[in-house]
């Protein structure tokens, strides 16, 4: 399936970058914790530093993009990334990394949002569920194979090691961004047909962008609230793991399962009612975010990761098509800053939870109050409208 030369290049970008990040994803909170001497609380504090900044930036990305540019933006928030990894890897001390968390927060929030804007704005032809299925396989596959590479370097070289592997590998995809084309559309005479679909598209979307902003942000706590507890969680419940297989936690429970549903994610956004496919992932899924703290052994708690994230995933195209067939393409890089601010606002509000819970509750607290946030936020697609265009799928199959 091609997509042109952009999306390629935009693929590979999505590939090293996934494999760069990922490589620290499942040390991070060991490092701030053990190395650095951060307590739990302070721990969160360092998650939602990132978090907060990128949350900030990410409308004024979007926006921006649609009205000068994407390839600039894009190319500037990928050369910024580059820098923290090789900031954490020299800190002494957790307060050392505060800045460089800014800054990681800052360049996410530049990029984020024009990724998936560029997938759209390349799929206007095709149909754009299976476009964001394709292309979110590359970083799914740099998520899957890193996390294992990065507890196996951690072992072997030390913690810092994936820190500096990290720097180097998205200071090389950089000069790709400088090699894509713009491909924000210019606005030019509509025919009648495209602009009544304009009109249709911009009828009540707002609301419709207030609906995904509230499953964002339930769903951002959900997940913010047990992404810095994860590694530590398993290291005190099973004393015996070593960083290797914190990876390989990492790599099947969140990259292997989010890529097995992908493609058929995509399908089934394609075929059927998405408001109903988000709503019946969401709902099955909860459960087994608190299944995993009751895991008696690494093998359950492998298995209740991959469970929960499989079905959470399999929505995403459903979620991200619906959201655009419901705006203009007109602001569509706006519509992906909303969107991605409102999750990192989510994610930053659970990060905050997360120490604070496991210090005053107890460890199994924040697994508790993702489950809740999960499963409540499978009532919100129902108050969507199913709008769906030729190009982009069926007719809608009840």
């Amino acid at each position: 399936m091609s997509y042109g030369r952009d999306i390629l290049l935009l693929s590979v970008v999505f590939l090293v970058g996934s494999l760069a990040l990922n490589l620290i994803g499942p040390i991070w909170p060991v490092y701030i914790k053990d190395y650095l001497n951060a307590s739990m609380t302070e721990l969160g504090f360092v998650f939602s530093i990132s978090n907060g900044v990128a949350a900030g930036v990410q409308v004024l990305s979007g926006f921006l993009s649609d009205r000068y540019g994407r390839r600039r933006i894009h190319a500037l928030g990928t050369l910024l990334a580059a820098f923290p990894p090789l900031m954490y890897a020299l800190a002494s001390g957790w307060l050392d990394l505060v800045p460089w968390a800014a800054l990681a927060g800052f360049a996410t929030g530049l990029y984020i949002p024009i990724r998936w804007a560029i997938v759209a704005d390349a799929s206007l032809n095709g149909k754009m569920a299976s476009a964001y299925s394709w292309t979110n396989i590359s970083w799914l596959i740099g998520s899957t194979v890193a996390p294992f590479l990065g507890g196996v370097a951690a072992d072997a070289f030390g913690i810092r090691f994936p820190f500096f592997a990290c720097f180097a590998l998205i200071l090389a995809v950089f000069p790709l961004t400088l090699l894509m084309g713009e491909t924000r559309k210019k606005p030019v005479a509509k025919a009648s047909d495209d602009t009544r679909e304009e009109i249709s598209r911009a009828d009540g979307y707002m609301f419709a962008i207030t609906i995904f902003s509230l499953i964002n942000i339930v769903q951002g706590v959900g997940m913010g609230v047990m992404s810095p507890v994860i590694s530590k969680f398993a290291l005190t419940s099973f004393p015996e793991l070593d960083y290797t297989l914190i990876g390989v936690l990492y790599a099947v429970g969140f990259g292997v399962a989010s890529i097995v549903v992908q493609v058929p994610g995509g399908k089934w956004s394609d075929r059927f009612d998405r408001r109903k496919v988000m709503f019946w992932s969401f709902l099955v899924s909860s459960p087994f975010y608190l299944l995993f703290a009751y895991s008696r052994s690494f093998v359950e708690l492998v298995l209740f990761m991959f469970l929960s994230n499989a079905l959470l995933n399999a929505s995403w195209p459903a979620f991200q098509t619906l959201m655009m067939d419901s705006t203009p393409q007109s602001r569509w890089g706006f519509v992906n800053g909303v969107s991605a601010t409102t999750f990192w606002v989510g994610i930053m509000t659970g990060n905050i939870l997360s120490g604070v819970l496991w210090d005053n509750v107890g460890a199994v607290a924040p697994f508790y109050v993702s489950a809740v946030a999960i499963g409540l936020s499978a009532l919100l697609p129902l108050f969507l409208k199913e709008k769906r265009t030729e190009k982009n799928g069926e007719a809608t199959r009840k």
